[in-house]
């Protein structure tokens, strides 16, 4: 399964919306489910799907879609 797809399917997961309704601008603003404690729910299993570890500073700059997208190519790269 390529990221974007493993990517929209555990985001969708996590926030227990549709795959089909994410788009790279989907976050906070768009998805109501979308708090702090869900964004640190997201970040761990972003972790562990993924096997990448995200610093402190990337942790709070991953809020879309697109933006986590970005940093996974990053880290996998």
């Amino acid at each position: 399964m390529e990221i974007d797809s493993q990517l929209r399917q555990l985001v969708a997961r996590v926030f227990k919306v549709a795959p089909d309704s994410l788009t790279p601008d989907s976050g906070p603003h768009s998805i109501p489910a979308w708090d702090s404690a869900a964004h640190m729910n997201l970040i761990v299993e972003l972790e562990k799907e993924f096997r990448v570890q995200f610093g402190d500073d990337e942790v709070v700059e991953l809020v879309s879609v697109e933006a986590i997208q970005t940093a996974l190519n990053q880290h996998r790269g």
